[in-house]
Order: structure tokens, then sequence, then C-alpha cells
């Protein structure tokens, strides 16, 4: 055996490993050295070690050193054990938080990865086509938790291929992912020896070849159906579910495992994938549950044997034990004989002992990661394209940008549309704006899944009045949305206060209670049926430039006292039908100098001029009397003038007289 760590002169006395897969591997290397060794330095390092026969590499482990400890001083010199990790385990020391937005697992693993500027992973077997996710955050997990747990739930495995300067984790998805190992085979002889020593192998050979235990073991499982089922808020009225069945071993293999939420929502490439995203996920659960249905157990002294690989099984008794299978975990223990013990010291010893299952039974990685949880609210500032001040969507959805989020992702691609939950029904649409801090809960505490449920003031944003001194006042004001306007013509209401905004106020301080609504511009109101209003004290109504009013049938006002008009420039009147006004004590109707006053008594003209016309006849009838005076003359003009006296007899104006012209004008 070999080991390489750097300019130490050391002997490698024993090596014990660990793999399996989708686990990341631990080697145990016992070292003597002749000098004392500052270990401090080699952590980090990378150390290779080599398994030798008679000159022939049999098995290579490579790893990073991450813990050394002196075990022992003895004849042979300075003992120590050196802890050979894979270079995950550094990715696993670390705790981010970061967004991924419409891509697939695959991608994120490779943002990932590269991001920590890991270059060694082959993903070449990786060849079945994957649907990207629209979201997926990274929460408070370390860069291995996060890969491996998206991993885990797409159904993606790994193992490690350990070469000479380097180690490849290497990415499966199933059987075709997985190679023939060394040896290619195995013939079961129970009867070999269990070290593997020169005396034995002068008896029996290449023993390495050869398998000295197979322990079969089934197990009930009893899955047989995985349903998986989720909610889709643009298709509410279809449930999105999938489901993945296999056959039972036996009748009692009939079982269901329910799952929801299923979190493949977010998948919005079309409603098709997203169901054969829930199928996919639900069948790597059931292939997880059900890969244990039927496991091996073998010892050999064949070094080659690793995890990810396939060995053929022969000559076993039992025919259905022979096959291909893939090992899945191997345990190494590999010793060299005792270093300057005076003994044979030019063989090592070896002992293998794996599981495996069979070839083309599907592997999948359990659930074993935890997904991370958000317990409580968090805080978050609303974001939009550059110059933009509102930005949704159709279903009222914003984006956000999280305190904790390092990256320089543009507004618009901050997050997902996150849903906005309104105040006092579905009826009620208030939308953040860019920049307004909000809070926002997460579904069933999932990362994945956010949901802005308030609003908070910061300092960039203040209460609109202030406060204390306005702490009676309850306020609703919103924002001009873009450039204001210019309203030249129209009247301030509120002393030249430019508020580009409207606003309904409540004021609740004793002795001042008010309602106030402002309308930055128009303001319009529908009523469909009745509208009552009842004002208990005064009215007042100021309208800066004209009025309108229209009333499809009556119009009826009652007014308790007075009521005044004033009428700076014309006023008109057009009634199509019939004109009345009454009046129980007077009517007057003045013009300067000219009056016209009605009363129960009479009817009064005053005027310096007043003149009646008739275009045909004129009548004047006084019920008992009708006087004409003219205090100087009074001249009564006509072709025919007749003076009828009706009612009195023949005398000197007895009977009617005809007029001539008047002397001097005829």
């Amino acid at each position: 055996m070999a080991i390489d760590v750097g300019d130490e002169q050391v002997v490698l006395e024993r090596i014990r490993s660990s793999e399996r897969l989708s686990t990341p591997f631990e080697v145990l290397a016992d070292i003597i050295s002749p000098l004392e060794i500052d270990l401090q330095p080699h952590l980090g390092k990378p150390a290779g070690l080599a398994v030798l026969e008679d000159g022939e590499l049999l098995r290579r482990f490579h790893g990073l050193v991450t813990a050394g400890e002196y075990v022992k001083e003895t004849q042979s010199g300075h003992h120590y054990r050196l802890s050979i990790r894979p270079w995950t385990f550094y990715l696993d020391q670390n705790r981010q938080m970061a967004i991924y937005q419409d891509k697939t697992v695959v991608q994120i693993v490779k943002q990932v990865f590269e991001n920590a500027g890991v270059q060694d992973v082959d993903y070449t077997r990786l060849v079945r086509p994957r649907i990207p996710r629209g979201y997926t955050v990274q929460y408070r997990e370390s860069d291995f938790a996060f890969v491996s747990r998206l991993m885990e739930e797409e159904g993606i495995y790994y193992f490690f291929r350990h070469d000479a300067d380097r180690h490849v984790m290497i990415l499966c998805e199933g059987p075709a992912s997985h190679q023939p190992g060394k040896p290619l085979r195995l013939k079961y002889n129970a009867n070999s020896v269990s070290v593997f020593t020169a005396d034995s192998k002068s008896r029996f050979g290449a023993q390495g070849d050869y398998l000295q235990t197979w322990i079969e073991r089934v197990a009930s499982t009893a899955e047989a159906k995985v349903t998986v089922r989720d909610f889709d808020f643009e298709s509410p009225d279809q449930p999105l579910s999938a489901e993945a069945s296999g056959e039972g071993a036996h009748p009692r293999d009939d079982r269901e495992i329910f799952v929801y939420p299923g979190r493949y929502t977010r998948e919005k490439t079309g409603r098709g994938d997203q169901e054969q995203t829930g199928r996919d996920r639900g069948q790597a659960l059931l292939d997880a549950q059900r890969a244990g249905r039927r496991t091996f157990t073998g010892t050999s002294q064949a070094t080659g044997l690793t995890t990810g690989y396939r060995v053929d099984v022969e000559e076993h008794p039992a025919a259905r034990m022979n096959g291909s299978y893939l090992i899945t975990s191997a345990e190494h223990s590999i010793a060299a004989e005792s270093y300057r013990s005076g003994q044979q010291d030019d063989e090592d010893s070896y002992n293998v002992k794996f599981e495996a299952i069979p070839a083309d039974t599907v592997f999948r990685p359990r659930l074993e990661t935890p997904r991370p949880r958000v317990q409580g609210l968090e805080s978050a500032i609303v974001t939009g394209p550059p110059g933009e001040t509102i930005y949704t969507d159709e279903y009222g959805r914003v984006k956000v940008r999280f305190h904790w989020d390092r990256a320089d992702t543009p507004g618009e691609r901050s997050t997902c549309w996150i849903r906005v939950s309104q105040t006092g029904g579905l009826g009620n649409v208030i939308l953040p704006r860019v920049g307004h801090e909000v809070l926002v809960d997460f579904l069933d505490g999932d990362p994945d899944r956010p949901l802005v449920v308030g609003r908070v003031f910061n300092k960039a944003h203040m209460p609109v009045y202030d406060l204390p001194a306005n702490k009676t006042r309850a306020v609703w004001r919103t924002l001009t949305y873009g450039p204001s306007g210019d309203y030249p013509e129209t009247q301030a209401l509120d002393s030249g206060t430019n508020r580009t905004s409207n606003e309904i106020r409540f004021e609740d301080k004793g002795g001042q209670e008010e309602l106030f609504i402002h309308a930055e511009r128009d303001m319009n109101s529908r009523v469909r049926f009745d509208e009552s209003r009842h004002v208990g004290h005064n009215q007042d109504r100021q309208v800066g430039l004209d009025r309108t009013t229209k009333v499809g049938r009556d119009d009826t006002k009652t007014i308790g006292r007075d009521r005044t008009t004033h009428v700076v420039g014309k006023d008109g009147l057009l009634v199509d039908g019939t004109l009345s006004i009454e009046s129980k004590t007077s009517i007057t109707l003045r013009v300067g100098n000219s009056v016209i006053v009605m009363n129960p008594g009479g009817i009064l003209i005053q005027s310096p001029h007043v003149e009646v016309q008739a275009t045909t006849e004129a009548i004047v009838n006084g019920g008992a009397e009708t006087r004409i005076n003219g205090k100087a003359k009074l001249v009564l003009n006509g072709a025919i003038t007749e003076i009828n006296p009706e009612g009195l007899g023949d005398g000197a104006f007895g009977a009617p007289q005809t007029l001539g012209p008047a002397a001097g004008e005829g």
C-alpha cells in the first residue's frame, strides 16, 4: 500500500473505508512516520492512496484530509490516523440563501458546484429530459444539503470515482448509468480463506475474485402506489394529481403513499409538464421505497469492488443467487503486516464487505435531507423594472427582494410572481408599490411558496400624517402613478396643497369627527337603485367650472326657510310643458326701476315705461271697474275705436259710440 500526503515520509499501515450510493465516503488511513508530523498544514489538502499487489494497482482512494490525530509512538515510529473525505465535506460546512428561477435541477446543481469552485462532477450519465423548476430557494442550507435535497426529489443519486489526483462525483439516474467494475465477476466459494496471504494464494490462486459469503435478504415494503397532489391557483377547479404504481410482491403490498403538497405547480411550461413532474416525483419516491425489497450482502477479498459498479456473481448453488448486481455500498479493511516487526511484511490483508441489489432494480435515494421551513413571516421590498413604480400581472401579483438576497438580479427577476393577500374580500385590490416593505408568509413553511400578507412602514415610506400628532386619523391614501397632469382651470379645494393622490380619511378626535374624501382628478359615483343622503346641519358645495344635472323624471325640492340664488351671468329656463310658479304671499320681479309685484290682493306693474303689445288682439277685462288714468294725457289709437258701455241704456253714452279720427289728426 502507498499514500501520498505531500512531502511527508510516511508508510501506510491500514485503510478502512466506507462508501455508499448517495453518501459521501470516508477513508480512515493509519500511517507511520519516523518523524513527528505537524498535521495542521495537511488539513484540506488532497491525499491519494493506492492498493497494489505485485506492482499491480488494485484500488485507489482519493480525498481531502479533513481531520487527523496522533495515536501513539512505538519502535516503528509515530502513528497517526487521517480522516479523508470528498470535497462535499466542505460544501456541507457553509449556510447559504439563494434563489434559482426557471432552471432544471441539473442546471441548479451545476451552478451551485461551479460557484463553489468544484469541477470534478460527471453529468454525462443524466440523459433523461428534465423540466425546469420555476422557483427554487436555497434557504439556510449548506450547498451540499441543498443539492442533495434537490437530487433526492428528482431521483438523482451519485457515487465517486477515485483517480490518482482527484475524485469525481458521478451522477446517475438508473440502471443504465452503471458500468461493470473490476473484477467483472465473483465466483462463489464458501471455503475460501478470510485473510489473503501468500500461503492462501499458493493454495487457492487469486482468491480476490472469490465470494466468501452471499446472503439474500427480502423485505416487504408494502407500498404499491404513490399519489402526489397539489393545488394550482391558475386552474383552481382542476386539482393537480399524479400517480405512480408498481406490482406488489404479495397481496399485502397494496399500500398507498399520499403526498401533499407535491410542490410541482411552478413548472409552467404546460399542464402536461406539471403532471409529468408529479408522476416523476411519485415514481422516484416509490422506487426509493421498493429498492430495498431484495438486497444482498457479501464478503470478499476483491479489493477492487467499488460502489456504483456492477459485478456478476457465478457458481452459487442456488441459481436465483447468481446474476448481475449493482454494488450499493462497500466497506474496505486493508491492513499491511506489522511494520518493521521482523515478521512477513510484504503482503497485505484484505477484507471487503459490500451490499448489492439486482442490476435491473431501479435505485433511488430516499428523501432524507430535510426540507427547510420558514419560521414565521419575513420582510421584503417590492421590486420592479427601472423607473416603474407599480409592477404587477393579471393576478395582482408582485415581485420582491428579500433582505437576505445578495444577488444583483434585476428587479423584474428578483423573485417569482407572488400573490398578494387582500383585505375586505376578493373585491378589494390594493397593490404594493415598488419600494414598499411587505410581509411575506410561506405556505406550509415552504420557502418555494411565498405569499404577501401585509405591509409595514419604514423610514423610506413613513405614515402619510405625522404620528403621534394625528393618531386619531385612519387614512387610506394612494399615490398618483406617472405624471399627475396640469389642471390650470380647476380651483383647488385644499388651499393649493399639491397632493398627487386620492385619499379617504377618518378623523375620530372628539368634537372634530370627520370623513374626508379627496379625488386627485375625477370622482364618479354610480348608484344602481336608490340613494339617500341626510345632512344634519349645513352643506356647502363649490364647483370650479360647470355643473350639469339630468333628472330622468321628476325633481322635487323642499326648503324649510329661505332660498337665495345668485347668477353672475345669464339665467335661462325652458319648460316644454306647463310652468307654474306659486307664492302664498307675494311675488316680486325687479329689474332696475321696473317692478312687478304680485300678491293675493293684486298685481302692480311699476316702471318708467310700460308697453303691452299684441300682434292680433289685446283684451283687458275688469270685473267691476277698469280704470285707465293718464295724469297728463290719455291717447287711444285705432283706425276705429269703439267704447261699448255694456249694461247701460240709451242716453248720452247708452248706445255704442264710434269715434272717428281725433280732431287735428284726420
